[in-house]
């Protein structure tokens, strides 16, 4: 009778590289010297793959420290690969983490901004403002003002409205020029959906102490806590992501603010903006990396140390958004568009 073949049961499932086993070893190491990892972070079974152990655990840290998110998706990715030779450190392995999120889709945030900006003047400015600080520091988002500037590039050569574009393609020729701007985006359009407050510029943002003041007296208590979760963003001191040596555009954005649920304008202007980017093949989307000694306890404990404060300020703009866009607000609509 004809039977399977079958393996000794000592013979592992998969091969890893003696070479690989030992960096992803000592990088454990590192780990555990970092003192960000204990034992219930760690795989209930350990492979003998440590490279894809210290990953798993790394997944575990991050799912720890963000727990409980409603609206944003964070995502981290990690590797370890030879550092460059000629960087004096010879062959000693580098460990690189990136991260980004995955989009929440659609959401509309103007009834919330509106009512807060009718409460006190420059309210809503503020809280968007704050929002958007602290966005483009962890997880980038869509407002209004970041759709303008998508407008900008896509149709108006970089500028505030649409004339250059007209002088360029048109001349003179007032006929053409009229038929080509009721054909396209137009600054105007932008004007008849958004307040200009939403859209970037213009006074100053209201100060912290009177923030407090209004949080203090105001008897609604939805005002009351946006306004807290603005406090607490205003105050995540976190430094701006490092783009400087990207190539590209930066697409990875993790969800986009409509104003309301009448909002062609944002939905139209990102899809040109971002065929135009995908055509061009020009563009990135992870929002951080970090490469560091997978060797050195040290430079893992100030990165654990950067990624809590990091945490801590996704959570509160996880909680400033959920509010914005699910709360009862007057002329809301719940959910996504």
């Amino acid at each position: 009778m004809f039977q399977l073949p079958t393996l000794d049961p000592s013979i592992p499932c998969e091969l890893i590289p003696q070479a690989s086993r030992r960096r992803g070893a000592l990088f454990a190491r590192t780990l555990l010297r970092a003192g960000a990892f204990d034992a219930s972070l760690m795989p209930a079974r350990i492979g003998s793959d440590h490279i894809k152990t210290c990953q798993e655990a790394l997944g575990g840290w991050m799912e720890r420290e963000l727990s409980g998110l409603r609206m944003l998706s964070p995502q981290f990715s990690m590797h370890l690969r030879d550092s460059d030779e000629h960087d004096g450190r010879g062959m000693r392995p580098s460990c690189v983490i990136e991260w980004g999120g995955q989009s929440f889709g659609t959401r509309c945030v103007g009834p919330a901004l509106e009512h807060l900006e009718k409460h006190r003047a420059k309210l809503g400015k503020t809280v968007l403002e704050a929002l958007e600080h602290v966005a483009w520091r962890t997880l980038p988002i869509y407002t209004p003002a970041i759709v303008l500037e998508c407008a900008s590039d896509t149709y108006w050569y970089g500028e505030l409205d649409e004339e250059t574009a007209l002088e360029e393609n048109c001349g003179d020729d007032a006929e053409q020029r009229e038929d080509m701007r009721k054909s396209m985006v137009t600054r105007a359009m932008f004007d008849k959906v958004f307040p200009s407050w939403a859209l970037g510029g213009g006074a100053k943002p209201l100060g912290r102490r009177t923030l407090l003041q209004l949080a203090a007296e105001t008897k609604d208590r939805r005002i009351a806590e946006v306004i807290e979760s603005a406090l607490k963003l205003m105050a995540a001191d976190l430094p701006k992501n490092e783009w400087a040596f990207r190539d590209g555009r930066f697409v990875g954005f993790s969800g986009v603010l409509a104003w309301n649920a009448d909002d062609e304008l944002t939905l139209r202007v990102l899809d040109d903006y971002e065929q135009m980017i995908g055509e061009s093949g020009d563009y990135f989307e992870s929002c951080g990396e970090d490469t560091a000694d997978a060797n050195d306890p040290a430079v893992f404990r100030d990165w654990f140390t950067y990624m809590r404060k990091w945490c801590d300020a996704v959570r509160v703009l996880d909680d400033l958004i959920w509010k914005l866009t699910e709360g009862d607000w007057p002329g809301m609509k719940k959910g996504r568009r």
